[in-house]
């Protein structure tokens, strides 16, 4: 993106340079120059200028241009190395330098062995080739082998110009991290400082001048964010989206010249104004040159004693300015029309021609397909439409029985509700019984306890000497007293009769005795047995009566689901009618489709008719290519004839500040000539050979604030 924002700058100090001039009048803008229109997307500049008649287009390369008018080589320089330098300043939003990358092009125009080089660069890299160097100091040595050069590295060393570019919202002055976002009145000003100072001699006096720079300032402003621009020493392009402000200043020259600023001012500074909201802005860029007045060295003025004639050149001179960017700028045109790779893309063309009607037989095809699938589309269209009758009519008997299980729902909820009652008072019966449990235990065991203790005194009275009978003893106990007793009975059994039936009596008792036990022990197992049944019942009840709840509340919810399911099924049928109706609109859209692929079948026929034609225009297009050729010669012409009228106006131009000095034209001449000599002096930033020639063009670009 910032790469694209540079060229899309560069473009338009190009269209500046080109149908403007370099204007050193009392506004550095003529009122009355045509408005002109950048097209950022193809990276043009259009311009409906009435002095060409028609529109001229300046192409991707535009930013070459830019450079080449900055600094133009003369004839005299191919005699020799040319060092042609370009330092790119990388700055931020304020113009604070945070890197300095320098471009060397060595122009081997002797096609030498070797070139000698000086450069105080860091990280010296070549960058178009594979040619080494030595170094030794500053000193460098290159392999070069009739080749040019072009290297690049880094460097701190003071820059000639400093730039500064400060914000102002409201009259207050921010820094870009303040100002990011804010709405208002806005002032972006651009000022420059020229550092490059001489002791020179002006006509047998000592003073000091700085080496004159041209700077070139853009900046891009957002039209959804910037409104009523106003900029005065600056043009305005405008694309319909955005707006790109265009300026030149020329710092130190106005003291250089000592030009009276009551009578006469050079801009030095550049200020845009403008209504903004939520403030953001891109990268500015800003070209530095000198080349402009290195022209001046050498250069005989003495028709500047003629104010009159140095007019009559000057225009002489603007009317070849005007005659050579016209032909320029026809010349761009018809490149951009015949460029070089209109040759490889008219081949590609026509090779795409060939799979063009490759292409058609296969949509031919398709369309054999389509209509084949139009049909089963038909079928299937028609099969839907049935099925989604029966349907319908499943999703009715699907709501009657949704409704005759809302009914059964019913019922089940209502015996549900009567269960939960029943269980309710069943649980609470249960609850009462089981809280007697250990009373009716208690009485029972009591009446055990006494008839075990009525026993065993009657047993102890008869003359057994037992232990107190228990319910878990009683058993044994009696047991063993009636195996004593039967068995003394057998014993008396012979011999004394009558005694043995007293033994046999005594043990039918303790048998008799026993059985009565017995009896009460089963009772009281039975009633323990009862005890813990109702124990167990009236627990169990309580898990029941939280089931009857359960099934009470999921009836409910039963109920609610089968509501829902008989309107559900009720929508589904409404759907299935629609989609019935639907599906009917379906078939008869599929007899349309049908009828459409016979149509485009015949239309792919009358397609490879316009493909043969076109196959023909391909060749009467690939005939004009020659003519491409003629368009470059033009070019070349132009841009010669442009350079030379840009130099004469600047040669002849200076006579328009004659009145400011108020007739002191010696001193004028004389200054002018210094500032030749300086400018024509400041050959390099980073180092040169003395047998080299060189220039120098400085571009700096600040960060953006978004």
């Amino acid at each position: 993106m910032k790469k694209r924002t540079m060229g899309i700058i560069a473009i338009a100090l190009s269209a500046v340079l080109i149908f403007t001039g370099v204007n050193t009048a009392s506004k550095v803008w003529a009122e009355d120059m045509p408005e002109a229109t950048v097209k950022f997307d193809s990276v043009e500049v259009n311009t409906a200028d009435p002095r060409t008649d028609g529109t001229e287009q300046i192409g991707k390369d535009a930013k070459g241009l830019f450079e080449g008018l900055l600094s133009s080589e003369g004839e005299a320089d191919r005699s020799k190395t040319i060092k042609d330098e370009t330092v790119y300043v990388i700055a931020d939003a304020n113009g604070k330098t945070e890197k300095i990358i320098v471009s060397d092009w060595l122009k081997n125009n002797l096609k030498g062995s070797t070139i000698n080089d000086v450069s105080s660069l860091n990280g010296i890299v070549n960058v178009k080739g594979d040619e080494t160097f030595t170094q030794s100091g500053t000193n460098c040595s290159w392999s070069a082998n009739g080749a040019d050069i072009s290297y690049q590295g880094t460097t701190d060393k003071q820059l000639p110009v400093t730039v500064k570019v400060k914000y102002y919202l409201d009259g207050k002055e921010m820094a870009p991290a303040e100002i990011k976002g804010k709405s208002g009145h806005v002032k972006i000003a651009f000022e420059y400082e020229n550092t490059a100072k001489r002791t020179v001699n002006v006509d047998g006096v000592e003073e000091e001048m700085t080496v004159p720079f041209l700077a070139i300032s853009g900046v891009i402003l957002d039209d959804d964010r910037f409104s009523d621009i106003k900029a005065p020493n600056a043009r305005l392009f405008n694309d319909g989206s955005r707006t790109v402000v265009v300026g030149i200043a020329l710092p130190g020259l106005q003291d250089s010249l000592k030009i009276d600023r009551s009578k006469f001012v050079i801009p030095e500074s550049i200020e845009v104004e403008a209504d903004v909201k939520d403030f953001s802005l891109g990268m500015t860029l800003t070209a530095v040159t000198d080349e402009v007045f290195a022209k001046l060295d050498g250069i005989d003025i003495k028709s500047l004693d003629n104010v009159s004639d140095s007019m009559a050149q000057l225009n002489d001179a603007m009317t070849q300015l005007t005659e050579g960017s016209g032909a320029l700028r026809d010349g761009i045109a018809q490149l951009l029309q015949k460029s070089e790779d209109l040759e490889d893309a008219i081949n590609k063309l026509a090779d795409g021609s060939v799979e063009l009607t490759d292409g058609i037989k296969a949509v031919d095809d398709g369309v054999g397909k389509l209509k084949d699938g139009a049909e089963q589309l038909n079928s299937g269209a028609a099969q839907l439409e049935d099925g989604a009758g029966k349907l319908s009519a499943g999703l009715g008997q699907l709501s009657e029985g949704a409704d005759k299980l809302s009914g059964g729902v019913d019922q089940l909820n209502t015996g549900a509700t009567q269960l939960d009652a029943g269980i309710g008072q069943l649980k609470t019966g249960l609850d009462t019984l089981a809280a007697n449990n250990d009373a009716l235990m208690q009485g029972a065991l009591s009446v055990f306890n006494a008839m075990l203790a009525k026993a065993t005194a009657q047993l102890n009275e008869s003359g057994a000497d037992i232990a107190a009978l228990t319910p878990e003893n009683y058993a044994e106990v009696l047991d063993g007293i009636k195996a004593q007793l039967e068995m003394a009975a057998q014993m008396y059994s012979q011999a004394d009769p009558a005694t043995a039936a007293v033994y046999t009596a005594k043990a039918k008792a303790v048998a008799d005795l026993k059985e009565s036990l017995d009896g009460y022990s089963t009772f009281y197992a039975g009633l323990k047995t009862y005890t813990d049944g109702v124990a167990q019942a009236a627990a169990g009840t309580a898990a029941v009566k939280a089931g009857s709840e359960s099934l009470k509340n999921g009836t409910g919810e039963l109920k609610n689901g089968v509501d829902g399911l008989k309107a559900g099924a009720d929508e589904l049928k409404t759907g299935s009618e629609t989609l019935k109706n639907g599906l009917g609109s379906l078939k008869t859209g599929t007899d349309d489709l049908k009828k459409g692929t016979e149509d485009l079948k015949d239309g792919t026929g009358k397609l490879y008719t316009g493909a043969q034609t076109l196959s023909g225009g391909l060749g009467l297009l690939k005939s004009s290519i020659p003519a491409l050729k003629d368009g470059v010669t033009q070019l070349y012409d132009g841009s010669s004839r442009l350079a030379d009228g840009i130099t004469q106006f600047n040669e002849q131009g200076i006579s328009k500040l004659v009145g400011a000095v108020e007739g002191d034209l010696e001193g004028l001449v004389s200054r002018v000539r210094v500032l030749g000599r300086l400018a024509s002096e400041y050959n390099n930033y980073s180092g040169i050979a003395d047998d080299m020639g060189g220039q120098v063009k400085f571009i700096y670009r600040t960060e953006e604030i978004k």
